[in-house]
């Protein structure tokens, strides 16, 4: 073999072998949080796709490095592997046990900027003195990394043995059990971490929010409603099932709940759940929301249906593009500085796209002929705070809870989405006859204001409501959405 095929070999190799290990961190992800990726066979042909493109550019730029070991060359070799070698980083801090004690230490500033200065500082001292073995070196760490490359082929490979989540439904309902003149349509809005603290100024709605405060004057005001949870991942399964969980997790694909000492798998579809509740008293169920795989937990209890990952670009997005997963693979990037530098601009990017489908779903018209309950569970204001009041606006680091400036921003823009969805609906004479319900799954866990997170906000616009009521009386907001629905067809309750 002569030494241009042996270079071209070895170039096409680590061309292959960096492009596969960028991706390590989507197939550590595919294989221990499955559940939250939503992951279908298409975006397996996506990354696929990606992984190919990526090592052609590769693998001519390192055909051209590879022989010449100056001082410029090393440099380039450098920026070559730079990414591909932080996202396997990335994706092993992801599966390493490491306890909030520790992630504590890594928030304090001296260490957090001091460990990645003390690492730049070594590399740099080793290039500016040998340059020339410091590029052997990095040649040699690369061939010892290569075969990681086949993990991440065969992981990606297994992700296109099953049929794939299941994300999207439009079935055509059988027809109204009740006149809609009975049965008013009832279009239930969850905004992740809606504060009641932040919301609400004693027993009104502040200022700060235009949009919510003119809507809670001419409606009701439930002033003390529980949420089923403190987190998401506990309060909404919670909204579905109408009861109070005391811990949910995921468990491989499953999503299951404690019972004593065991754990049971969580049903959605239970009689005297939300959705089958709806169903029987003569609503069309639609529903569209994040985090959640809502159209396989639901299954025929809905007639149409969207479910957004919280982590998966593809999952957001239309088309077939080569992107997504490069997107995705930046976004289940850690946090933690300096990764995090990667990870906030596709982050907040997603948030934009989860926030314009879930919008796009909410704004559908209803149909005046067929009762309608629609669950919209919207991915503001909780993070990354994406936008300010007038729209998308992220700032450096959308992940920054404290202090609260960004969050509130993000309840603005919420306040502003909400004032649209509104004025679209009297726009085609829906307001007055829909039942409206604007809630919260939690508040702010991390906000300075925040005394409660499960004293959520829940206003409800009864259809033909136009006067301000107040209720002060305790109750679980899973009781009182389930009630709304089970009390909303006349002719069936």
């Amino acid at each position: 073999m002569t030494a241009p095929v042996r270079l071209a070999v070895r170039a096409a190799w680590l061309g292959f072998a960096l492009a596969a290990i960028f991706f390590y961190p989507l197939v550590a992800a595919l294989d221990s949080d499955p559940y939250y990726l939503q992951w279908q066979p298409a975006h397996t042909y996506e990354a696929g796709a990606a992984m190919v493109l990526i090592a052609i550019v590769l693998a001519g730029l390192l055909y051209a490095v590879l022989p010449r070991s100056s001082r410029r060359a090393t440099v380039a070799l450098g920026l070559i592997t730079l990414v591909p070698l932080l996202s396997l980083g990335a994706g092993l801090s992801r599966q390493l046990p490491i306890d909030d004690e520790l992630k504590g230490w890594w928030e304090n500033p001296a260490i957090r900027f001091g460990v990645p200065a003390a690492v730049g500082l070594l590399v740099a001292a080793a290039f500016a003195f040998a340059p020339a073995a410091f590029n052997r070196g990095l040649q040699k760490l690369l061939l010892v990394l290569s075969p990681i490359s086949l993990v991440v082929v065969m992981g990606l490979a297994g992700s296109t043995s099953g049929p794939g989540a299941i994300t999207a439904v439009n079935r055509l309902p059988a027809g109204a059990a009740v006149p809609a003149d009975q049965c008013p349509s009832i279009v239930a809005l969850l905004f992740d971490e809606l504060s009641f603290a932040y919301l609400y100024d004693g027993g009104n709605v502040r200022a700060d929010y235009p949009a919510f405060r003119a809507f809670a004057g001419g409606a009701t005001n439930y002033l003390n409603v529980r949420a089923p949870g403190d987190e998401t991942m506990i309060s909404v399964p919670g909204y579905l099932a109408a009861r109070a969980f005391d811990n949910i997790r995921v468990e491989g694909t499953e999503l299951q709940y404690e019972v004593g000492s065991e754990r049971a798998p969580f049903v959605a579809t239970q009689p005297e759940g939300l959705f089958a509740t709806a169903r029987r008293v003569g609503f069309s169920p639609e529903i569209a929301g994040y985090y959640f795989p809502y159209c396989e937990m639901l299954g025929t209890l809905t007639d149409v249906c969207r479910s957004f990952s919280f982590y998966n670009i593809s999952n957001a997005s239309t088309g077939f593009s080569p992107l997504h997963p490069v997107v995705t693979t930046f976004v289940l990037w850690p946090r933690q500085f300096p990764l995090g530098l990667f990870k906030n601009p596709p982050f907040a990017r997603l948030q934009r796209a989860l926030v314009e489908a879930t919008m796009a779903f909410a704004a559908r018209p209803l149909d005046g002929a067929r009762p309608t309950f629609r669950f919209v569970h919207f991915s503001i204001p909780h993070l990354p705070f994406a936008f300010g009041p007038d729209g998308y606006d992220p700032p450096f680091n959308p992940l920054l809870q404290r202090p609260d400036t960004h969050y509130a921003r993000q309840v603005q823009y919420s306040d502003r989405l909400f004032g649209e969805l509104m004025a679209g609906m009297r726009t085609a004479g829906a307001y007055d006859r829909t039942t409206i319900v604007v809630f919260s799954d939690h508040g702010f866990r991390s906000g300075g204001r925040e005394t409660n997170s499960r004293h959520v906000p829940f206003i409800v616009k009864r259809a033909g409501q136009s006067a301000r009521e107040e209720i002060a009386g305790q109750i679980g907001g899973e009781q009182l959405l389930r009630q709304l629905v089970a009390e909303g067809c006349s002719a069936q309750s």
